[in-house]
């Protein structure tokens, strides 16, 4: 059986109908029945809040996306703004959240010098190996 709260108040309506359609069973619990379904109209009326509640959540939401897409886009008109009146190459656009056009930085040539092998070590002879 499902839990979830349209199941419930839709078991709830049933055994709610079930009681008034058996006079018998309504007639010693009659107190408990009045405020069974007096929960069950509270419970109805609380799901259609809770449901424009929930709409209203999703249309701020909405609302929250478009202001930052709208956002982005002047952003990115500033920053083109502040781009053309200092340059490109200027360490001024860093105060608009861009970076400057740099020269790329090379890493410096490493010059390998050749040791120089003593005269008497390479003059030696391979000796035989058996």
């Amino acid at each position: 059986m499902s839990r979830s709260r349209g199941s419930i108040v839709l078991n709830w309506e049933k055994l709610a109908a079930a009681c008034r359609a058996n006079p018998a069973v309504a007639v010693g619990v009659e107190p408990v029945l009045q405020e069974f379904e007096t929960l069950l109209a509270e419970l109805r009326s609380l799901g259609v809040q809770q449901d424009a509640q929930q709409a209203a959540v999703q249309q701020t939401s909405k609302d929250i996306d478009e202001r930052v897409k709208r956002g982005t886009l002047l952003a990115g008109r500033l920053r083109s703004a502040a781009k053309a009146l200092y340059g490109d190459r200027t360490e001024k656009v860093i105060e608009f959240g861009m970076r400057p056009f740099r020269k790329p930085v090379r890493a410096p040539k490493v010059v390998v010098e050749a040791q120089e092998i003593p005269k008497e070590e390479a003059a030696e002879p391979a000796k035989p190996t058996t």
